[in-house]
């Protein structure tokens, strides 16, 4: 006896409703504005996934990077969101309109800072999620249970956002991409067009499925 299109469109419902078909990873770049990071990571900040940027000194350059970040996103009309754990994000330091697009979380403590992340992250409605710890004890962050950051990365890799989180120190554990800035600024970059600057920075990416295949093809 052969199945009837009405029994078979009911099978096909039931094996909907009993198996629903996983959403599609998110894919793409987002563009830093930075030719350097955009290069090492073919294109931009990977969607749907965690970046870590290392700045081990303090006028390494993490700051420029923020600021470049910013103008490239409100120039392509995308929304970001900065969860300031330091509350040290220097606004000033760019043209009013380049903050249109900018939601700014000013943190007290360390908690609130993974809490808003976790939260904004799986939010949905922006270009790129960017956590800055900069500023933050090294000895705090370091104490952050390994649960918190995996939390943290299957957020992201549910999300249609690039996740960027900004450290003082190599943080994050299993990370899929990290970068280190190693260029530090003089106070000559004062009086620099930021677009210059940029050009100028040196960053090495450490960790990172590029990074692997290179290795592979080494040895």
């Amino acid at each position: 006896m052969s199945a009837t299109p009405t029994t078979l469109t009911a099978l096909r419902s039931l094996l909907a409703a009993r198996f629903p078909e996983k959403p599609r990873k998110p894919q793409g770049h987002v563009p830093s504005g930075v030719t350097a990071i955009d290069q090492l990571l073919g294109g931009g900040l990977p969607i749907g996934q965690l970046t870590e940027l290392v700045s081990q000194a303090p006028s390494s350059g993490g700051q420029l990077i923020l600021n470049r970040l910013l103008l490239a996103t409100r120039q392509a009309r995308q929304r970001v969101a900065l969860i300031d754990g330091a509350d040290a994000f220097a606004p000033e330091t760019l043209p009013a309109d380049a903050l249109h697009h900018l939601i700014w979380v000013r943190c007290r403590t360390t908690t609130e800072a993974f809490a808003a992340a976790d939260l904004l992250v799986r939010d949905g409605n922006y270009a790129v999620v960017a956590l800055d710890l900069r500023g933050l004890l090294e000895k705090r962050l370091r104490q952050q249970p390994a649960a918190t950051w995996y939390r943290l990365q299957r957020a992201a890799d549910e999300s249609p956002s690039a996740f960027l989180v900004l450290t003082p120190c190599p943080l994050v554990p299993a990370v899929p991409w990290r970068l280190v800035l190693q260029t530090p600024l003089s106070l000559v970059t004062h009086h620099t067009p930021q677009e210059e600057i940029a050009a100028q920075l040196t960053v090495e990416l450490i960790r990172g499925h590029a990074h692997a295949a290179k290795e592979e093809l080494a040895g």
